[in-house]
């Protein structure tokens, strides 16, 4: 199963980027900001060494992860990933570890100091902290996963006195994942049997409201293709309200692995939705989520996966409830700028994942593929061919737009 998941990175970067062109575009509203970096304690950095065959790389190619550390089956993991693929091309590596949102600024600082020419921070959390770095470091190429650069100041609103130009130095690596969120709703809508989906987050931030916004259009758009009786629902998330995050359900906590890091109460959230009737449960909480999938597996009902494909993250027994997963290809989008920053880019443009470059993706059916109908599934097909052209959006599905 391993070499089927290397085959499927392997068709990934030919979508996003194994040419010399520079594939990082222009793409909506980010929250980086520019604040005093706050101190925390000294990271744990490790360097990984290249491959014996592998051409030496001048970059120093480094990775700050986010809480919830790695181990977490998914955006940290996928983000290590890239840092070791880097390692094998040649590149020398460091990484930092954050147990909390006050090691942000710190660990960037430690990696500054082993050396690091090229650094990916992990996680939307960490936008003031990488901001800060990125306009004291003018020479350090800086990157950022689940961001992209809010060009148009606080008020979202371009052309007037609060615009901030985005930095020479900052790329944001940016994933439309509620694309691919949005044909597993579709999954889920065609798949239930009770009717109800349950979906929570995290905390309320774009990184993770997106996956549950994509559920929310996918299930929308089959009761809007099948106009059944009984409509399939959604519970934890409404996205026709102008802010579901009022009403929307999120584990909360500091953002440390009390929100990220907690798969017992992962458990807990998934049973609460089983005795309302969920069927199928969508968590995009790190590893309090695999709490969720593991508590599906031992109740006989089913999820679906984020970041990457789950199945094969988790693997067995706890897989077998997992109908599919909402993908970002955040490792090869890593790798890719480390790739881009030795050829010579700084930064100064934003990366855009989406369907049609194969920047999301929704992972294959693995246990479930024999029993899914194939007119769901050719559905499922035609939405993504009609996401990827624009001729259908997540934002028409939801009460404030996008």
């Amino acid at each position: 199963m391993e070499e089927e998941q290397q085959l499927t990175i392997s068709k990934r970067l030919l979508g996003l980027g194994a040419s010399a062109a520079i594939i990082f575009a222009a793409c909506g509203p980010g929250t980086a900001t520019t604040a005093p970096a706050t101190q925390g304690p000294a990271a744990t950095t490790t360097p990984a060494t290249a491959a014996p065959s592998a051409v030496a790389m001048k970059t120093v190619a480094c990775v700050a992860f986010d809480t919830g550390g790695l181990g977490d089956k998914g955006f940290n993991d996928l983000a290590k990933k890239g840092l070791d693929d880097a390692g094998t091309a040649g590149f020398t590596t460091h990484f930092s570890e954050a147990k909390g949102s006050t090691d942000y600024a710190n660990n960037i600082q430690t990696l500054l100091d082993q050396g690091c020419t090229a650094i990916v921070t992990v996680g939307f959390n960490q936008g003031t902290a990488t901001a800060a770095a990125a306009a004291a470091n003018p020479t350090i190429a800086f990157a950022q996963v689940d961001t992209a650069w809010n060009k148009c100041g606080p008020d979202f609103v371009c052309g007037n006195a609060d615009d901030t130009p985005q930095p020479a130095n900052f790329t944001g690596l940016d994933y439309q994942v509620d694309q691919a969120a949005m044909l597993a709703g579709y999954l889920a809508a065609g798949w239930t049997k009770s009717g109800k989906i349950g979906t929570y987050g995290g905390l309320a931030f774009p990184g993770v409201t997106r996956y549950m916004d994509g559920l929310y259009a996918g299930i929308q758009y089959y009761n809007q293709q099948k106009t059944p009786a009984t409509k399939v629902t959604l519970l934890g998330w409404d996205g026709s309200l102008k802010d579901p995050t009022t009403t929307g359900t999120f584990v909360g906590g500091s953002g440390g692995n009390d929100t990220w890091g907690d798969p017992a109460k992962g458990e807990q959230l998934a049973k609460t939705f089983h005795d309302q009737g969920v069927d199928i449960i969508h968590p995009v909480a790190g590893a309090t989520g695999n709490g969720s999938i593991k508590a599906a597996q031992e109740g006989g009902y089913w999820s679906i996966g984020v970041d990457s494909d789950q199945w094969i993250s988790i693997g067995p027994p706890t897989n077998a409830s997992l109908l599919t997963s909402a993908e970002k290809a955040i490792d090869v989008s890593v790798l890719d700028f480390f790739n881009h920053v030795e050829a010579g880019y700084l930064g100064g443009t934003d990366y855009s994942g989406t369907l049609a470059n194969n920047g999301v993706l929704i992972a294959p059916f693995h246990d479930f593929d024999s029993q899914i109908p194939a007119t769901l599934k050719a559905e499922i097909t035609a939405l993504q061919g009609k996401l990827s052209d624009g001729s259908v959006t997540v934002c028409s599905f939801l009460g404030r737009g996008c």
